[in-house]
């Protein structure tokens, strides 16, 4: 009988949504018991191992340091101020730093085995089980889950697959109050209505809030991934564990339209980290505990997934920060997918230690899992270019080290109706020696308005953070049909070149044609941004330049140069050439929690017809 009385009683009610047959059989393959996370605080030889490593004293002060400290407090009034002026932070960071205790004081205690964790183990869990809402304020607008009626977000998965870990590796020492505590919350807050989601055979009358169980983004992969594995790890009744691994194996395809056939995430390397990296711990969960029978990556489109990373370098492990998801490619990801395609190789992933990552990661490569540090192919040494044509997205980069002063651009068409979109078809970055001097401004802090109705009032979301042109006085617009159009390629050892025509992403009648080339050219190192504008009738048009860096101009505003500091030896040069004269402007764009924006604006100064306006970057 199992404990969880909810799910015995859907067992016994509900019609299945999913194939009663398929999930016959992956009841089959299953385990009697539920399947191990990694392994039991008693398995010695395993967690002495880990303990043996360097890195692992650290890990211990991590967990002295959480057992030190009083847990977060996460007052209803917190919770509240969401609702009242927008502010996520100053609640989220509480409620993460209980989970990342936890986390730490879980991992401390398996690795040391003397008890003295666990009563802070205990502690954490009674205090996170007490939560008014497992789910995050910005994602419970209309307070359902303040309210008692729980409903499944990034945020209460999380906290579900976390306790999953607690329980599974300590379900030895753990006293049964404790264990059923966890099953219960667990069961209430997660497993109950993800099971009235994956069961409902109408896909309309799936419940409002778990539009991502069928989404095409993050939430998807994060929120499937997080829940199934808890459940592969926690409950008892075998049956019950194949219908949540059927309903995994139902969503993978909604989570993989979400990426272009080329691999690209619009939503960026971070949510590349964040949302695949869930479904790469999700398809090894389920891989290991059906004994390989399902296979969440059998979609030959995720070679090409895995292989975005690789590409979506501007320079060594530094990426561009299109749309909201900025972030660097992550090490111990590269080394989870050597586990699906172990000739996808990188020298980092290959020699990382296997207590690096979280919980999620170490539970997947410490027990015996990771291949070791093998090492055949040479996915550390980027190309001179990475081309992602559905996504319509460049990375140029120099030949290193020929050039003594490593420089690079990564440049975008898209359309304005991309997951996480930014309005900035045209928009582009440049690096120098691994600083990011100018381009695309990146993402905001998110508050109430990052996801309503005026997302596109913020300057750094709309196209007047970005460096793309102001027609008319008019922004780029938000949609599908604001998209840009490939006019020619040419890409050579010596020379990449791309030519765009980006009218579509004006809402400007008077515009008959709107024209970006970005000339590469390695020999001499210089990057040329060339924008040819026509017409109908004279027009106003400004082009933009945005960086985050020192800059200068000389006096006649022809001339400038960027670098990192005052002090700086990066030096990035950019000449200005216009077809007519026009006037510069700098101004200042604030936003909280970033650096700030300075914008270069250059307005032609009379309105135009036909117009040139010409950046060429180069570097001492």
């Amino acid at each position: 009988m199992n404990r969880l009385l909810g799910i015995v009683l859907l067992t016994a009610s509900s019609a299945f949504a999913l194939d009663s047959a398929r999930i016959d059989e992956i009841t089959q393959w299953l385990p009697e018991k539920p399947a191990a996370t990694g392994a039991r605080i008693g398995d010695r030889a395993a967690w002495d191992r880990l303990a043996a490593l360097p890195s692992a004293p650290r890990h211990i002060q991590d967990a002295e340091k959480a057992l030190a400290e009083p847990i977060p407090d996460v007052p209803d009034d917190l919770y509240l101020e969401f609702s009242r002026n927008g502010n996520r932070r100053n609640f989220e960071t509480p409620y993460f730093a209980r989970l990342n205790s936890l986390s730490d004081l879980l991992l401390g205690e398996c690795l040391e085995n003397k008890g003295r964790f666990l009563p802070g183990i205990i502690a954490h869990v009674k205090a996170i089980a007490a939560e008014r809402s497992w789910t995050m304020p910005a994602h419970d607008g209309e307070l359902t889950c303040f309210n008692g009626t729980p409903h499944i977000d990034l945020g209460s998965s999380h906290r579900t697959l976390i306790f999953a870990f607690v329980y599974d590796w300590l379900r030895d020492v753990l006293p049964q109050d404790v264990k059923d505590l966890i099953l219960a919350e667990c069961d209430r807050r997660t497993f109950q209505p993800y099971l009235v989601t994956c069961r409902e055979p109408d896909r309309k009358k799936i419940p409002r809030r778990h539009w991502w169980y069928e989404g095409g983004n993050n939430w998807n992969s994060v929120c499937n991934s997080c829940v199934v594995r808890a459940a592969l790890a926690m409950l008892e009744d075998r049956r019950l564990r194949a219908e949540f691994v059927a309903a995994a194996e139902h969503t993978v395809p909604f989570a993989m339209k979400g990426y272009t056939d080329d691999g690209y995430c619009s939503e960026g390397m971070g949510y590349w980290n964040y949302g695949y990296g869930h479904h790469l711990s999700l398809g090894l969960a389920v891989r290991a505990a059906t004994g390989g029978k399902v296979n969440l990556f059998s979609d030959p489109k995720h070679r090409a997934v895995m292989m975005y990373p690789y590409g979506y370098q501007l320079m060594d492990w530094k990426s561009p920060h299109f749309a909201d998801g900025g972030g660097n490619p992550s090490a111990v990801l590269l080394a989870l997918q050597r586990q699906v395609f172990p000739d996808i190789v990188s020298r980092r992933a290959a020699d990382l230690d296997l207590l690096f990552g979280g919980l999620t990661e170490i539970s997947l490569r410490a027990f015996g899992q990771d291949p070791g540090p093998t090492y055949t192919n040479g996915f550390d040494t980027l190309p001179i270019r990475s081309w992602f044509p559905d996504a319509q997205v460049l990375i140029s980069r120099g030949v290193w080290p020929k050039q003594t002063k490593r420089f690079s651009i990564a440049i975008k068409g898209g359309h304005n109706a991309e997951l996480h979109n930014h309005n900035d078809v045209g928009s582009y970055a440049i690096m120098l020696d691994g600083i990011e001097m100018g381009g695309d401004p990146g993402g905001e802090i998110y508050t109430r308005r990052t996801f309503s109705k005026d997302r596109y009032v913020s300057k750094v979301l709309n196209s007047y953070g970005h460096p793309v042109p102001v027609v008319g006085g008019k922004l780029q617009k938000t949609g599908r049909n604001a998209a840009a159009k490939i006019v020619r390629t040419d890409f050579t050892d010596k020379k990449d070149e791309i030519v765009f025509d980006y009218t579509a992403a004006y809402p400007v009648q008077t515009l008959k044609s709107l024209v970006r080339t970005m000339t590469f050219d390695r020999e001499n190192a210089t990057i040329t941004i060339t924008d040819v504008v026509a017409l109908s009738e004279p027009t106003t048009f400004e082009v933009p330049v945005i960086t985050y860096r020192e800059w200068k101009a000389n006096d006649d505003s022809t001339l400038f140069t960027f670098k990192k500091t005052p002090k700086s030896y990066r030096r990035l040069k950019m000449a200005v050439q216009t077809s007519a004269p026009v006037t510069f402007r700098d101004e200042k764009i604030e936003n909280p929690g970033h650096a700030e924006i300075t914008r270069l604006g250059f307005t032609f100064n009379q309105p135009v017809t036909n117009a040139t306006f010409t950046l060429v970057y180069s570097t001492d």
